[in-house]
């Protein structure tokens, strides 16, 4: 591995994290129904900001770390409203990440996703999901240190997947746009244009799945789901942009330290590819939150990401 300057490495862990860049509070966007009436039940909200800190690893050890490099956000809203028919519970899972490009030698790596599940925790019925992020090639120092030293261009890429599964079946597509590259997560105009590039000529594919009555599970679902169990060991699966993927948790019986929290050692791997992405979680013990105090990320095998919880 050729030598890299301090200003290098810290250029290439933003390079490679993409996250929203600090600006005004972005909200998900809302669902396509009217707003709810003052006399629509009130759902149940868990909601926490993050702090994104670096490190840059070698032959496992750390070289070199970096507080403060971004932020994140991550939030579960639950609704249950009483019909005749019995409850009906929809849920809305959202989590967003980038990096500060004043940080970032102009770098702007960003990044969000959002889910609607609709059913039970056990046999969701229906659920959707849209996400968009900035398009970062970068797979290796060398990779890094070009798109650092190249000039910041007018626009850039970026990547968008919209999903939708119901009962034995999933339909989803991924697609790829321009816009200007100094474009915030919290930018409305950047998420109009994601959603319009669907209306377009997008490759959409379909799977149908052996459950015949029970959506596929979705991503950010299927962790909520698992946590929400609170086991020493949990196994599960779910379904993004026609792949399928294992989700495994291994908890710790108790929690540590002064705030008690709970580590748990996650991995997801690809059942197609075989390829493994290890993280691990600090949920608040005895909290009934399914969202982290603390999440570290391992994207690739020389930078780990955190997230820690901040005031809002």
């Amino acid at each position: 591995m050729r030598e890299c300057s301090r200003r290098s490495l810290v250029g290439f862990i933003l390079a490679l994290l993409f996250r929203p860049s600090r600006g005004r509070a972005f909200e998900p966007p809302a669902p396509q129904s009217s707003s709810p009436q003052p006399s629509s039940p009130q759902p149940h909200v868990e909601l926490r900001h993050y702090r994104a800190d670096a490190a840059i690893l070698f032959l496992g050890l750390t070289i070199l770390r970096r507080p403060g490099v971004g932020g994140g956000r991550a939030s579960v809203e639950k609704t249950v409203e009483k019909t005749s028919a019995g409850d009906s519970a929809r849920t809305t899972f959202f989590f967003a990440a980038g990096s500060d490009p004043k940080r970032a030698h102009g770098l702007n790596r960003m990044g969000w996703i959002r889910e609607v599940v609709l059913g039970s925790n056990a046999s969701p019925t229906e659920s959707s999901y849209f996400g968009v992020m900035t398009s970062s090639p970068e797979e290796s120092f060398a990779h890094a240190q070009k798109a650092i030293d190249s000039p910041p261009g007018g626009r850039s890429v970026y990547s968008a997947v919209n999903g939708r599964h119901i009962a034995g079946h999933s339909r989803s597509a991924l697609t790829h746009f321009e816009f200007p590259a100094d474009a915030v997560w919290s930018d409305q105009r950047l998420i109009d244009e994601a959603q319009a590039k669907f209306k377009t000529n997008v490759n959409w594919r379909e799977t149908a799945w052996p459950d015949p009555n029970s959506a596929p599970h979705t991503f950010l679902f299927e962790m909520a789901a698992l946590l929400k169990a609170r086991a020493r060991h949990a196994v599960g699966r779910y379904i993004y942009n026609e792949q399928e993927y294992a989700l495994e948790l291994d908890a710790a019986q108790t929690g540590a330290g002064a705030a008690r929290l709970i580590p748990v050692r996650g991995k997801v791997r690809n059942l197609r590819t075989g390829r493994q992405t290890p993280f691990q979680l600090w949920m608040e013990e005895g909290s009934g939150s399914v969202v982290p105090v603390r999440i570290d990320f391992q994207p690739r095998s020389f930078l780990r990401l955190t997230f820690e919880a901040v005031p809002a």
